[in-house]
């Protein structure tokens, strides 16, 4: 795999200089496994003013189900539709076949909102393992436990002053933490250093499906 990729105009870094990948912490199996998600579309869908309801039948008819308004994740058409404001909500695509998901993502969304694309200005890290939890909790002042925090919830919470987008993913194993190209360094340091002490394996960049 290449160490970077190409959006229109832009070449983004998929090694950055933060990221170390390997073991470290106490010995025996890592509690937590950290990857920086490589290549992935995200769009900013806002809907105009009285909009919304012929926003979300236009996507249902395009992609099979809505959006919701709501801090939570609905898996149509080959997208993560997230629930980030009123009337607001990112659209996240990876693996193949994102070219004429985006084609139909704007062609759905041209009469009713503003979609603006977003690949470049975020950095997702995918957590997992069996002390994902107990490490986030360190760091997000929030319920992650199965009822406060089902898979497909979402939330924007501070992490060392940071506002970060946490998400669990909709088969339930998986955490997302997403945050601004220019806080993720710091991000990762903080992720990392809360990981530690569980056995901490981080991968490299890779594209997650």
């Amino acid at each position: 795999m290449s160490d970077s990729f190409t959006l229109p105009g832009l070449a983004l870094d998929l090694v950055p200089h933060y990221l170390r990948p390997g073991r470290s912490g106490p010995p025996g199996a890592s509690g937590v496994v950290l990857t920086l998600i490589a290549d992935e579309d995200r769009f900013n869908i806002e809907a105009r003013r009285g909009s919304a309801a012929q926003l979300l039948a236009s996507l249902a008819n395009s992609f099979g189900a809505a959006p919701v308004n709501g801090p939570k994740t609905i898996a149509a058409g080959g997208f993560d539709f997230v629930g980030v404001g009123p009337s607001r909500w990112h659209a996240i695509s990876r693996g193949d076949g994102r070219a004429e998901r985006r084609a139909a993502l704007a062609a759905a969304a041209l009469e009713s909102a503003t979609v603006l694309d977003v690949s470049h200005g975020f950095v997702t890290f995918q957590l997992s393992g069996r002390s994902v939890v107990e490490a986030l909790a360190k760091l997000a002042p929030i319920d992650l436990g199965e009822q406060g925090f089902a898979p497909g919830a979402c939330a924007m919470t501070q992490i060392h002053g940071m506002s970060v987008q946490l998400r669990r993913r909709l088969d339930g194993g998986f955490y997302e933490c997403a945050v601004p190209r220019s806080f993720a360094g710091s991000l990762y340091h903080a992720l990392t250093d809360a990981a530690l002490r569980f056995g901490l394996t981080v991968e490299p960049a890779q594209a997650v499906i």
